[in-house]
């Protein structure tokens, strides 16, 4: 396919850049009438009005303008272009102001002149290839506002709209991950911060209650310039830097909540429009109208005469193209299909031993052979571990001041490969995780794997120490795909959640008791589970807890009193990590809840914990069916809790599965929006599809394997992603699996691609993170724990890497690893300068380069063998003549290069080599799986 052609023409090509020969040859050309016209007379426009929020590091609903390309490739909304077409594109319908609710920019409308020019570029330019687009001219990653240095004074905001004070006539348009940010870390602030003074009290005639008052602003001014935080007063008064102008005045913000109130501005002052309903306690049934919120009923399978579908799931993608009217395109060779599935299932690339075989195998059942061994395969547990791990925020430390670390929170990451691998029934999987310390077991092997998997709960973020909140929250996202995380100040702004009942599983989670892995106070862990609850028995534990009560009483008492202690405090952590170093060897335990005594949660009236209103009884969602816990339950309710998720008839668990399953191997959701089922999602693109797999799953007994093998043996899944001019302007996402959707390799899937291709990578079971002892622990929230990350590198699997809270792991960063700290949907996929500087410059793709180079040199390889040898190692396919050839005359090249340099002939020829893979591991053909 062209495609592929090219990125293999780039392995040569970039091979050599090493050799710093020509490459005129390949040099690619640019369509000027598109390109040079969006250059000379849209990005102008774009730079003045979009600055902070879709340009210069701003990326608002996943869409980046900073160049012709990012434009291209549209934002979370889909594409924003129909070149040749301005009455059918996005951008033209936003600028326009035709749509109440899509208006941008937001601050104000452009000039006549300006929109005249956007729509006469789009009129009048043809679409180009990807291979005719200039390079993005800056960095496609966010830049992380709390990094920048606070503003050194008050700046006065300039209105940028004409005619006075700012617009504020409509929010900009939100994305998933906006709303649950202002929702979880900006709205908290400014209620538990600044509405004493500045919501209806409107202290200096500033509200900070609502979009509207913020921009607003008061007697002093504006405060805000949207999308530029480096220009508005308010940013300036929460950073301290103005010793005149410093808010809130008693005590200064976290340096976390500083950077939220900062990306919040620069993302242009996103904010939930308020719905014009009243405060509900009750959900109707007229409320609970809505798709997802009724239970999947199986869909009758359309009656389609085709042969080309081989299964159900084809008959009802082929049923919905016929309605549009769409062909589906060709099917994928051999050597792209063995690839494609083998990423999907393991994460990992096939060994060219493994693409002979599939290659070879010509009987009808090769393909059906191979997804069962990879269903089968230790790497799939890995692979799709990794995936919920996302979806649950899994981490290695608590987040919490100190942000420490927690040894046993592996213990969860491990039970949940397993539990992939097993293909435990997700219904029993939803139950362990939530109440299996409650649960019936037929083995202490089995009661202990339970009390393990509740390290779920515990995994909570310690941010402010708002656990109980992130628990609740997450559970809405993992396993209902609500947004719940929105009713926890108020009623939900969209779906029928009223905020009772959000306090209602609160009630549940506070009956519940949660470990304490250390914070600033304690600088322990205390409440773990032991395995034998009779060791705690112990005479050495009893010894140590008894020296141990008096200290842990005196330091807290001295954090109890009023001001600071600096000449106390010192001299007691210094008497509890001396005695820790002296600590008997504890029994085996984990980072697990139990039960704790049974309490009906408070309002907390705008989510203040200190403000707390009308008791609410303990219950699940009334929009899904649940309501108050039966009277008389005893305990603390999260076995009922878990009942009730994992039930056939809770509406959405099944849903949202499968529908995580779906955009596993697909690249997108049947539903786009996996996390936000509720009426601000994005609805499905075919529900009878999504419901027929809902349905079968929970028939076939909940088993993850079962479906994932169907959606593999169907047709659709095994399509090429070649293009069709037709059916892409009928359905430019392919949303309706017209082809298959390219997809960027993630982060963990790069890494260990290059260990497993260089042959270098560790499949024996990873070791425990090499902690420091509790003897040395003595963070805060000023002087957190900050580990030297390279202690912690392993050749390991990525999945098996140190997950950090406060801080991600540089690579993590630069390929789009997942946020410990919220529910990753889904991961987003970058193409940065820096990430190929980091082919080209880092250690570690130069080791696993050097590991490969140095096997097949040492053994006398020929350079045509090498050659072909790279090409199925690293591509998965065999290389072409002119590959062959480009490929031979660089390693020649670069070899007689290297002697030039004085090195001697059998090591200049192993550098040419190992630049070779090098290069090869940079191409767009190594990142993306067809």
């Amino acid at each position: 396919m062209p495609w592929r052609k090219s990125a293999g023409m780039a392995a040569a090509s970039l091979a050599l850049v090493f050799a710093a020969a020509s490459v005129d040859a390949m040099a690619q050309t640019t369509k000027p009438s598109t390109e040079d016209s969006f250059q000379q007379n849209v990005k102008p426009i774009i730079d003045r009005n979009c600055a902070g929020c879709h340009v210069l590091g701003g990326h608002s609903g996943q869409l980046r303008l900073d160049s012709l390309a990012d434009v291209m490739k549209g934002g979370e909304d889909g594409a924003i272009v129909a070149f040749g077409k301005p009455e059918k594109s996005l951008l033209t319908k936003t600028i326009h102001y035709e749509d109440p609710d899509m208006q941008m920019p937001p601050k104000g409308k452009l000039s006549a002149e300006d929109i005249a020019t956007i729509d006469k570029w789009i009129a009048e330019s043809a679409e180009p290839l990807p291979g005719d687009l200039k390079d993005n001219p800056t960095p496609a990653a966010p830049v992380p506002v709390a990094s920048a240095p606070a503003p050194a004074a008050a700046v006065k905001a300039v209105p940028v709209a004409l005619g006075g004070a700012p617009q504020a006539a409509a929010s900009p348009l939100m994305s998933a991950e906006q709303e649950q940010f202002f929702e979880t870390k900006v709205r908290p602030v400014l209620v538990n911060n600044c509405y004493s003074c500045h919501a209806s009290a409107a202290k200096a005639g500033l509200r900070l209650d609502s979009r509207e008052g913020v921009l607003a602003g008061g007697k002093s001014g504006d405060i805000v310039v949207p999308g530029h935080p480096e220009q508005s007063t308010l940013s300036t008064a929460v950073h301290y830097s103005d010793p005149k102008l410093q808010m809130p005045p008693r005590k200064a913000l976290k340096p976390d909540e500083v950077a939220a109130i900062d990306r919040w501005i620069a993302d242009g002052l996103p904010w939930p429009k308020g719905s014009a309903s009243p405060a509900i306690k009750t959900v109707s049934a007229a409320q609970r109208d809505f798709w997802s919120f009724r239970a999947p009923v199986t869909p009758a399978v359309p009656d389609v005469r085709s042969a080309w579908a081989k299964n159900d799931i084809d008959r009802f993608v082929l049923a919905k193209l016929d309605e549009k009217h769409l062909k589906p395109i060709a099917d994928a060779d051999k050597h792209t299909l063995i690839r494609r599935v083998t990423y999907d299932l393991t994460g990992l690339p096939p060994s060219p031993a493994e693409v002979s075989a599939f290659i070879s195998d010509h009987s009808p059942l090769a393909y059906e052979n191979l997804v069962d061994r990879l269903l089968a395969s230790k790497a799939y547990g890995e692979r799709w571990g990794r995936i919920w791990l996302d979806v649950v925020r899994y981490a290695d430390t608590s987040g919490g001041g100190g942000d420490y670390p927690i040894a046993q929170a592996s213990k969860y990451r491990d039970y949940v490969i397993q539990s992939f691998n097993e293909d435990k029934p997700y219904d029993r999987f939803i139950k362990e995780q939530i109440a299996g310390d409650l649960l019936s077991s037929d083995s202490e092997p089995q009661h202990w794997s339970n009390v393990v998997a509740t390290g779920y709960l515990a995994n909570a973020s310690r941010y402010d120490g708002a656990y109980l909140n992130d628990a609740v929250d997450n559970i809405g996202y993992a396993f209902m795909g609500m947004t719940v995380a929105c009713a926890r100040c108020h009623d939900h702004k969209f779906d029928p959640v009223p905020t009772s009942d959000y306090y209602a599983i609160y009630g549940i989670l506070e009956s519940t008791k949660f470990p304490d892995p250390g914070d600033d106070v304690s600088r322990r862990q205390i409440g773990f589970v032991y395995r034998d609850p009779k060791s705690a028995d112990r005479q050495d534990i009893k010894d140590f807890n008894a020296q141990l009560k008096p200290i842990a009483g005196a330091i807290n008492a001295v954090f109890a009193l009023p001001g600071t202690y600096d000449d106390i405090l010192p001299q007691l952590e210094a008497r509890r990590m001396n005695l820790y170093s002296h600590a008997p060897v504890f029994p085996e335990n984990a980072y697990a809840v139990t039960e704790g005594p049974v309490r009906q949660a408070q309002i907390q009236v705008h989510g203040d914990p200190t403000n707390l209103g009308e008791e609410v009884p303990r219950g699940f969602l009334q929009v899904l069916g649940g309501g108050p816990l039966p009277a008389g339950t005893k305990g603390s309710g999260r076995l009922q809790l878990a009942d009730w998720i994992a039930s056939k008839d809770n509406p959405l668990t099944a849903r949202v599965l499968v529908n995580r399953l779906w955009q596993g191997h697909f690249g997108r959701g049947i539903v786009p929006t996996p996390n936000n089922f509720g009426t601000r999602g994005v609805p499905p693109n075919n529900q009878a599809l999504l419901d027929y797999l809902a349905t079968e799953f929970i028939a076939k007994g909940w088993s993850i394997k079962t479906i994932q093998r169907e959606i593999l043996l169907s047709h659709a899944y095994r399509l090429s992603t070649a293009d069709s001019a037709a059916n892409d302007e009928v359905d430019p996402d392919n949303a309706l699996i017209w082809r298959h959707s390219r997809v960027r390799l993630d982060a963990e899937e790069i890494r260990d691609s290059m260990l497993a291709d260089a042959k270098l990578l560790d499949l024996t079971p990873a070791k425990p993170h090499p902690f420091p002892p509790q003897s040395q622990w003595n963070w805060e929230e000023q002087n957190p724990f900050a580990p030297d990350v390279t202690r912690y590198e392993n050749d390991h699997r990525t999945v098996y890497m140190m997950v950090q809270r406060s801080v991600k792991h540089p690579y993590l960063t630069l390929f789009d690893g997942a946020d410990a700290n919220a529910s990753t949907e889904q991961r987003t996929s970058s193409l940065t300068p820096l990430q190929a500087l980091y082919f080209l410059n880092a250690s570690f793709p130069k080791r696993c380069s050097d590991n490969l180079a140095t096997q097949w040199t040492e053994a006398k390889v020929p350079d045509s063998k090498i050659i072909e040898e790279a090409f199925v190692t690293i591509y998965g396919r065999p290389a072409q003549k002119v590959e062959l050839d480009r490929s031979e005359e660089f390693l020649k090249r670069a070899t007689a290069l290297y002697i030039s340099r004085s090195d001697a002939p059998d090591d200049a020829h192993k550098k040419a080599v190992s630049n070779f893979i090098q290069a090869m591991f940079s191409t767009n053909e190594f990142m993306f799986v067809e």
